[in-house]
């Protein structure tokens, strides 16, 4: 990567790279939900040369959280909801991410410098969003228009500095909904029945952190909503995602049916 290479990129390339940024599922579906997976892919788009990393480290948490693309198909499927899923790796541009904060396009991987991100210039962080921003941002405004409740799915690592957490799934909220409230309940029921440990706003508490996604289009559009958060590694074998899966079916599923009952939404 360098920056003759992105000077000669031309208006169709450009699209072409915008067009393959984001996948939409179910776009016409009745569910109440929208489902938003952020952080589903690994790909770095090839002017920039997977940043200048070794390709190990696109298959790590850095690069990509680990089972959510598995995940949320799964779940747009079963719970027959829309979901828009980003195929670029959140090194390249973190969607979730306000673009003033430092991990928009974070410089290092836990002290691994990332190459192309140390010092990008105007012209390639104008490029990046045109490829990486504004295609997701697009089909989430598109695709959540009456829709009940917004969830963005995300996987977790099981360790962080040395400490082991103690939660599997978690649910992450900022302001209390009857939706919120709804999904802590039934999910912690059926996550106890499952032998799953439901965290209420941990590993991660939004309320101390940094979300674009539903800050954008669900808190200040006026919807519920929430982030999940799953423990990566229970996604990485078939028994526990399935486990996992089934859990959450259930659970969005009946909630579904106690909030909106004109849904229909049965699993």
């Amino acid at each position: 990567m360098n920056a003759a290479s992105l000077a000669g990129l031309d208006d169709a390339t450009v699209e072409v790279l915008a067009a393959a940024s984001v996948e939409g599922l179910l776009p016409g579906a009745a569910s109440p939900y929208l489902l938003i997976a952020e952080h589903a892919g690994n790909l770095v788009p090839a002017p920039w040369q997977d940043l200048g990393l070794a390709v190990p480290y696109l298959g790590t948490h850095f690069a990509v959280d680990i089972g959510i693309d598995a995940l949320t198909r799964r779940l747009s499927r079963t719970l027959r909801a829309p979901a828009v899923i980003a195929h670029y790796s959140r090194l390249f541009l973190d969607y979730n991410r306000p673009a003033g904060e430092w991990d928009f396009m974070r410089p290092d991987l836990g002290g691994i410098p990332v190459p192309g991100n140390l010092t990008p210039d105007a012209a390639d962080v104008g490029l990046r969003k045109s490829i990486a921003w504004a295609p997701v941002e697009q089909a989430i405004v598109e695709t959540a228009a009456g829709r009940q409740a917004l969830v963005s799915i995300h996987s977790f690592t099981p360790v962080m500095g040395g400490i082991r957490r103690d939660v599997d799934i978690g649910v992450l909220w900022r302001e209390p909904s009857p939706f919120v409230t709804s999904v802590l309940k039934t999910l912690g029921a059926h996550g106890a029945e499952a032998g799953l440990r439901i965290g209420d706003n941990a590993p991660y508490d939004w309320r101390q952190a940094v979300g674009y996604t539903l800050n954008r289009h669900g808190l200040e559009q006026g919807r519920p909503c929430l982030y999940l958060e799953v423990r990566n590694d229970l996604l990485s074998d078939a028994e526990n995602f399935e486990l996992v899966s089934q859990t959450l079916e259930t659970a969005f599923a009946t909630v579904a049916m106690s909030l909106w009952p004109e849904s229909g939404l049965v699993v």
